[in-house]
Formats: structure tokens, C-alpha cells, sequence
């Protein structure tokens, strides 16, 4: 409980030099008192509660004018009682990291923004900002600090009702000065703050929603100019779109791999007709969920992808049941197409009953053309809470004979009578997967077995493209008893690690030495391990050989059957990624996706903050002997969460001893 404060009735002394103010005598000035609401998402009080206000009626108008408040309290509210609404939405920042005494602008989301509303930026000192456009109170410029370091933007929102009851809320933004990391921006939410890489412009979105839309900045054309309208109007020329925000779980589950899949659930049950089908989803080391879906419309219902993505944020982004949200316009350039590719990385925190959520859309033909930027956007949610304060850190390693790192293979495909068609399509990517492979200058290696014997086949592990591709294809006479787990661990087996026997994997020298091990599982039935294993063993998805030697599995599966099986459940338990079986035209991607991670995980450089650190992968900037290296899958770095490295890939490969620095800003966790 607050100690209790008292504002006395202040009289006039004998001195009478005080001017009119003492022809009233004995009486002083009256000590006023006010109450206002605080709204949820406060700097001071994050579920809101009431502030009193006091001070002495200077000015007989008896009103307490903010001139004469000479104290405030709050009282915050412990969830016992329902608090007003947030009445800022989000701040976005147009960079979180610039250099010392650059510009920023930041802009704000305020619900119902009316011409009364008093508006007011400040300084972490309480130095008071002026907007350039005094219309537009709701956005300005600021010039950081000369020295590196956390800048911190407060803004103060005050509102009045019909019935002259007043809410307020203050929220703080920080950009970071400092020096090498590359320029991110960050959207201030409620509770959390997302960073995103370059390439998007933001444009606040209103309503029953704490969020943005984000636009990716067109790479076949520059943008046109455009006026501005009462709805949210697209920058012509865009092609890639997308949103972030925050929100409750609105009893939608209590993961986020449940909350996701009851959100794209309600988006297929509103495109009646229309498929919204799952073809990748990784879960993340902390829980966070990345899954990307292909949406095919109904023939003669094409969409603009800003009519989509308008269908997209009221499913998943607003933040009440049946919420509103601003009217998105399409750009005159875009074209109504009825299939699309929809990513999204979500968050979930249950103990605050907080998920966050960014996502991309964008024409299924044009994905390649910014693969780059959804990776980066949605391979993991990029987040802090929205005090915390970021620095700066440079990596520095000595390059390696890359061509010197190893990364094995086990492919254990499906031989029974219905595989025809998947092994058909997997067995013709063996050249485009040993391509990706090279690519990272690694030395590899393939094995195959299949869901009824741990024998290898052909000539055992092999890097020879004909002979992959023939192992990929075992044919269709085995048994329909698929236990692709129980082949893989009975062949993985080794004596030296305390198992009874080696296997025939390990009997054959894999995975070598000092080699990564990847475990690529295809199978369109259910795991039949303890049906068939000796003495009907259960096998535990989170103890197992595959977790306790650091092999990572991925499943390609029939998604009607991922309930009753255990495919899915290893991918998740080792950090690998699931495929829908029969999205067959992702079978490339999904191959490029194993490749690379080996690649990390073989040839990679480990930032070392990121075991202990949140780490901003948005702002990674590297430098091979001084030149800046392009973040480029292809001629390049990218960075992969899953090893938490970046590895380097064609042309752009170091030679060896070179010098590389990886600048990036992590979440600062005082102890």
C-alpha cells in the first residue's frame, strides 16, 4: 500500500509582497486532487490502474491544470479489476541501431487520434520534442546521441471522453547508437518489441490491434509515390506484405504450435473452398513456432495480396474476438493471383498470456525473388521486451579450409506399396541437394536405408549424384509395416556409446569423424515402432540416441497421420523441420533447408553470445578482411538459428586465415 501524502491548504504569510495574490486574505490557494485511468501497456503500469494527481488551484479556475501538479502516484492494478484498453498501439522506429547523430523517425499507433488528444514526446530526461508537422503529433524526428549507447523516446497520451473522463499512457522506445551492426527496425508493441531486417517500409494499421503492416520493398521495381488516404493504402509495386503484432491467446491453446494451427484453422474456415495446407514447420529451441503454408483460392475468387492479408490480420492479429481493424487498399499495380505463400514465426508467452506474431505474404511465383528476406523475416521471431537495452557485440574469427568440414546423410525412405510418386520426386532433387552442399564447400556424404531394414543400399554412403538417386528410389515391394525410427536407431547404434551392437551405419564408418549427421525420414503412415520392436518398446521422442548425440531429424509425412505417429515428434525434439509429404513442389526448398543447416552446423561460425543471449540476427553484419560480405544464401552468409552460426556459401567462401568480424546487437540481461 502507498504511504499516504497530503497537499495542505496553502496560506498567504505576513510577507504581502506576494501582489494579488494576497487580497484574499486568509484564504490560500485550494489543494485540488484528480484521478485519471492508466491504460494497459504503461510504462509504469504494464495492466493499467489510476494515476492521482495533486497540486494547488494557482489560477482559482478550480481546475487542476498540468502547470500545477506538484505530485503523481500510481496505483496499478493487480488484475482484479478491468483496466481501460492500451491506448498505444505500437511504435515503430524507421532503424533501432544508427550511428551517433543520426535521424530516426518514430511513429506512433494511437487508437482513435483526435485533434483534442494531447500528444507529447520527450526525452529519457524530460526534455520535450516538437513534431515537424504539428497536425501529425503522433510522429517525429529525432537526432540520437553524439556517443554510443541507448537512446530513450517517451511518448505521453492523454484522452478525454464525451463524459470528460480522462485515460493516459506513456510508452518508451530505444534506438541503439553504436557502430558496425547492420540497421534494423524495431515496431514497439505492448509488452515486446520486434526487430526486422532491411528491406520493409511499416505503416500502422488501427483498430483492435496492436501492430503493423509491413511492406518488403519491391526488387523489380522502384516505388511509387502515392497520397495519403483515410485507409491504409499499399506503396504501388509491392509484392511482398506481411504484419507484425502482439495479442492475447484468446483461448486459442496454450502453445504456440496449438494457437498457430487454430488460427490457420479459422482462416481456411473463412476461404470457404480455398485450401490453406501446412507444407513446413520448425519448432524452435525456445518454443517459438516457424511454419510456412501454401493458400490456393477457389477458382474466380483471385485476391490482391493486401485483400488476403486484410482477411489474414482479422483472423489472426486483432486483439479481441470479432475486433476492427483499419481498411487495407490495394495498390493499382498488384494483381489478383489465387495462390500464395504465407510465413509466419510466433511467440508465446503463457505466464503473461502473450503471443507475438510476424509473418509475410506474397504470390506463390514470386517467393524466389525474396527468399532472402523471408527467411531472415520468419525463420525465427526477432524480440526483447520494450525496455530492454541492446548492445553491441564483434565476433572475431580466423576463416577455415571450409572445404575441410563434413556433413553426413541418412535418408530412410518409405518402401511400401504408395511411395511410388514421392520417390520418384525426392530421387530427382540428388543433384540439386549435392549442388546446395557445394555450394558451402563442404565434403558430404550419403546413406540410405528404408522403413523395413537397416541394410544400405547400393554401394552404402556415397557423394555420387546416379548413385543418390537411385538409392532414393528402393522401390515399392516392402513390407507395410514402416518403422522408418526403429531402422534408423537399430542402424545408428554404436557399442563405443554403450549401445549392445554397432549398426550398419556405424559398422560402416558414419557419421565420420567429426562429421555432422542429418536423418531424413519420408513416409506417408505412421512410425509402427513399438507394434513391431522387440518386446513392443516405446520409443521416448525426448530420450533417444537422436537427442543424446546431437542428430538432427527431419520428416517428410503424411499430415493426416502426424497425430498417431511419431516422425513429427523427433523433427521437433532435434530441432528439424517437418514436410507435408504431398506438397511435392516444396520438395526442393525443403531439400535446400537440410543441406543448409548441415552446413551451419558442419562449416559454420557460432556467434558466441548466442547460448546466453537473445540475439537481433536482423542486425548481423559481417566483413571478410575489411569488405562488407551481402547477406545472400547463394554468394554470401546467411545466419541459421538452429546452430546459431552463419555459414558462407559460392563465391563469397573465405579463404583460409582470412579475417572475419560479425557485428550484431543482443538483448542486454543485467545480473
Amino acid at each position: 500500500m502507498l504511504a499516504p501524502q497530503y497537499v495542505c491548504n496553502g496560506q498567504d504569510g505576513a510577507n504581502g509582497q506576494d501582489g494579488a495574490n494576497g487580497q484574499d486574505g486568509a484564504n490560500g490557494y485550494n489543494a485540488l486532487v484528480a484521478i485519471v485511468s492508466v491504460a494497459q501497456g504503461d510504462n509504469t503500469c504494464s495492466i493499467g490502474g489510476q494515476q492521482i494527481l495533486a497540486g494547488l488551484d494557482i489560477n482559482r479556475n478550480n481546475i487542476l491544470d498540468p502547470v500545477e501538479v506538484t505530485q503523481a502516484s500510481y496505483i496499478c492494478s493487480n488484475g482484479g479489476i478491468v483496466t481501460k484498453e492500451p491506448i498505444i498501439n505500437a511504435i515503430s522506429a524507421s532503424s533501432s541501431m544508427v550511428l551517433p547523430g543520426e535521424t530516426v523517425e518514430l511513429n506512433a499507433t494511437i487508437s482513435n487520434l483526435s485533434p483534442s488528444d494531447k500528444v507529447i514526446w520527450k526525452t529519457a530526461k524530460g526534455n520535450v520534442l516538437q513534431p515537424k508537422d504539428p497536425s501529425r503529433p503522433h510522429i517525429i524526428e529525432v537526432s540520437v546521441s553524439s556517443t554510443p549507447g541507448q537512446d530513450e523516446y517517451v511518448l505521453y497520451v492523454e484522452q478525454t471522453d464525451n463524459e470528460d473522463n480522462v485515460t493516459v499512457q506513456t510508452k518508451s522506445v530505444f534506438v541503439t547508437v553504436g557502430q558496425s551492426a547492420t540497421q534494423t527496425q524495431a515496431v514497439v508493441l505492448s509488452t515486446q518489441q520486434v526487430f526486422l531486417p532491411e528491406g520493409y517500409s511499416v505503416k500502422p494499421v488501427n483498430g483492435d490491434i496492436t501492430g503493423t503492416v509491413i511492406y518488403g520493398t519491391p526488387v523489380t521495381q522502384p516505388v511509387a509515390k502515392f497520397k495519403a488516404k483515410v485507409a491504409i493504402p499499399t506503396p504501388e509495386h509491392v509484392e511482398l506484405v506481411g504484419f507484425v503484432a502482439e495479442r492475447p491467446s484468446l483461448n486459442s491453446g496454450n502453445t504456440a504450435d496449438a494457437i498457430l494451427a487454430n488460427s490457420i484453422n479459422s482462416i481456411a474456415n473463412v476461404l470457404t473452398g480455398s485450401t490453406v495446407s501446412q507444407f513446413s514447420k520448425t519448432v524452435l529451441e525456445n518454443g517459438d513456432v516457424s511454419a510456412s503454408y501454401n493458400i490456393t483460392l477457389r477458382s474466380g475468387e483471385e485476391k490482391k495480396a493486401t485483400e488476403l492479408l486484410e482477411i489474414l490480420l482479422q483472423q489472426m492479429a486483432v486483439n479481441k474476438v470479432g475486433g476492427n481493424l483499419d481498411d487495407l487498399v490495394p495498390a493499382s499495380t498488384e494483381i489478383a493471383v489465387n495462390e500464395f505463400q504465407l510465413d509466419v514465426v510466433l511467440s508465446y508467452d503463457a505466464t503473461k498470456d502473450t503471443l507475438v506474431m510476424t509473418s509475410t505474404l506474397i504470390a506463390k511465383d514470386k517467393y524466389t525473388l525474396y527468399s532472402d528476406l523471408i527467411s531472415s523475416t520468419t525463420s525465427e521471431n526477432v524480440i526483447a521486451t520494450t525496455d530492454s537495452e541492446l548492445k553491441i557485440q564483434n565476433d572475431t574469427f580466423t576463416a577455415v579450409d571450409q572445404t575441410a568440414n563434413q556433413a553426413d546423410f541418412l535418408f530412410v525412405i518409405d518402401n511400401s506399396g504408395s511411395m511410388g510418386d514421392e520417390q520418384d520426386e525426392i530421387s530427382q532433387l540428388a543433384q540439386s541437394f549435392k549442388d546446395t552442399v557445394a555450394n558451402a564447400g563442404i565434403d558430404f556424404m550419403v546413406g540410405t536405408i528404408t522403413t523395413d531394414s537397416d541394410t544400405l543400399r547400393g554401394n552404402g554412403f556415397t557423394n555420387d549424384v546416379a548413385q543418390i538417386e537411385a538409392d532414393l528410389k528402393p522401390g515399392t515391394s516392402g513390407s507395410a509395416r514402416e518403422r522408418g525410427i526403429y531402422w534408423s536407431e537399430k542402424a545408428l547404434q554404436s557399442a563405443s556409446l554403450s549401445d549392445s551392437e554397432d549398426g550398419t551405419v556405424t559398422a560402416a564408418g558414419y557419421p565420420r569423424p567429426g562429421a555432422s549427421l542429418s536423418v531424413i525420414i519420408m513416409s506417408d503412415e505412421e512410425s509402427q515402432y513399438s507394434q513391431y520392436s522387440n518386446n513392443r518398446a516405446t520409443f521416448d521422442v525426448n530420450d533417444n540416441l537422436f537427442v543424446d548425440r546431437g542428430y538432427r531429424v527431419y520428416s517428410i509425412v503424411e499430415p493426416n497421420v502426424a497425430q498417431s505417429s511419431q516422425y513429427d515428434d523427433l523433427a521437433t525434439a532435434t530441432f528439424g523441420t517437418v514436410l507435408n509429404i504431398n506438397e511435392k513442389s516444396e520438395y526442393t526448398i525443403f531439400m535446400d533447408t537440410v543441406a543448409n543447416n548441415a552446413g551451419a552446423t558442419s562449416a559454420g561460425y557460432k556467434l558466441s553470445l548466442a547460448e546466453n543471449n537473445k540475439i537481433l540476427s536482423s542486425s548481423i553484419s559481417v566483413s571478410v578482411d575489411g569488405v562488407n560480405t551481402p547477406r545472400d544464401s547463394s554468394n554470401g552468409w546467411q545466419y541459421y538459428p538452429l546452430s546459431q552460426s552463419i555459414v558462407f556459401t559460392g563465391s563469397k567462401i573465405p579463404t583460409q586465415g582470412s579475417d572475419i568480424v560479425v557485428a550484431y546487437q543482443y538483448v542486454f540481461v543485467s545480473n
